[in-house]
């Protein structure tokens, strides 16, 4: 099968969506198919290169700049229209939100005659933040999802409450994202240590809320991993009396080095504040590690992967004490967070692999293409 994924950003960009697409691709390739990815780059220069196999190549569109978070590829309607020609693909999956994407494919669909490719949509997140900038998208997003032969969500949570989802509720389907776990199981988890966050440094991270917990938990320490616009407030509270030499913000750290951090730590908190956190990769990442969970129980994919009273802990979003409570008793029974951990771990390898993301989406797309009779790909529907 022949599959173009259209995403933001590609590896080594750092971010949900990244690590998704990053590990759908591989999967897919791994499994046999042909894969190209069509990104921004971060350059004005569009540039291409080949992924691991004879079967993969990514196409890096030259960049503008950036709007509220939108790269400015403006050379996206051609470079799309070219890799259909060229490449000739079954599926073209579209991951938003991306409206410059959602841009490009409606024009590429308005383009005249002849037979295109079905449009499948990965639905990551609504837009929650821009909200004005939210607003004026919105009817390409719609109009790309009345376009679509199928829509996918990590999630069964996100499929129920998605705002943006509701109109085509009935043609969602479910595939949770997977990981490579392979490099977090060749390693012991430590069963102490400090706590660990791996993410952006963004205020919807809560991260704030988790400083004001550690600072009234005095034997709790703390490394922050992952770099953003936080950074200086972060490093100006975690210098004060109450946190200091306790917690410990460690910039980046290479994808390659996570694996013994994780087995070092003693629990992966994810303190985010709204559903801008619609599943958490990193959560996967800590679970395959042996780490139980500490999060917030939030209305989206964290709240199905993060199980109390079997592999972690859940506070109420944006409650210090709450979240304080969550964090001591990890503190104060070992060998219950570790029995957690390892449960946590057994689930991944389950139901979290790469290999079953790829076979599912595998049989996803290969239901489309043997329904392309019904009219729903490449004409308004919806």
């Amino acid at each position: 099968m022949r599959i173009l994924q259209i995403g933001k950003y590609y590896a080594p960009a750092r971010g949900g969506m990244e690590t998704a697409l990053r590990n759908m691709t591989e999967g897919l390739l791994a499994a046999g198919h042909e894969v190209r990815v069509l990104v921004a780059g971060n350059a004005r220069r569009t540039s291409r290169e080949d992924l691991p196999g004879s079967a993969g190549g990514l196409i890096r569109a030259g960049v503008l700049g950036t709007w509220s978070s939108q790269p400015l590829t403006l050379g996206l309607p051609r470079l799309l229209r070219g890799e259909i020609a060229r490449f000739q693909p079954d599926i073209v999956h579209l991951h938003v939100p991306n409206p410059l994407a959602c841009w490009s494919w409606l024009r590429v669909a308005r383009s005249g005659p002849g037979r295109r490719p079905l449009l499948a949509i990965w639905h990551h997140a609504d837009i929650l933040r821009q909200r004005f900038g939210g607003q004026l998208v919105a009817p390409l997003v719609r109009r790309c999802l009345g376009y679509a032969a199928g829509v996918c969500v990590s999630s069964e949570t996100w499929r129920a409450t998605s705002s943006e989802l509701a109109a085509w509720r009935d043609r969602v389907r479910v595939i949770p994202f997977g990981i490579d776990p392979e490099p977090f199981l060749a390693r012991t988890p430590a069963g102490g240590g400090p706590f660990v966050f791996i993410g952006r440094l963004v205020p919807y991270k809560g991260l704030m809320v988790l400083l004001e917990a550690l600072a009234r938990l005095p034997a709790a320490e703390l490394d922050i991993v992952g770099t953003g616009p936080q950074h200086r407030v972060l490093a100006r509270r975690c210098a004060q009396s109450d946190l200091r030499e306790r917690v410990r913000l460690r910039g980046e750290v290479p994808d390659t080095a996570l694996p013994a951090l994780l087995a070092a730590s003693r629990a992966l908190v994810l303190p985010s504040q709204d559903r801008s956190e619609t599943f958490g990769l990193v959560l996967l990442e800590a679970m395959a590690a042996g780490l139980p969970l500490v999060t917030s129980d939030l209305p989206t994919g964290v709240r199905e992967l993060n199980r109390p009273g079997q592999n972690g802990w859940l506070a109420a979003p944006g409650d210090v004490l709450d979240l304080r409570r969550q964090l001591a008793a990890v503190l104060a029974d070992p060998a219950e967070a570790r029995r957690r951990g390892l449960a946590g771990r057994e689930r991944v390898t389950r139901d979290f692999t790469r290999v079953r993301m790829a076979a599912d989406l595998t049989a996803w797309y290969t239901e489309l293409l043997d329904s392309r009779g019904t009219g729903t790909a490449g004409a308004p529907a919806g």
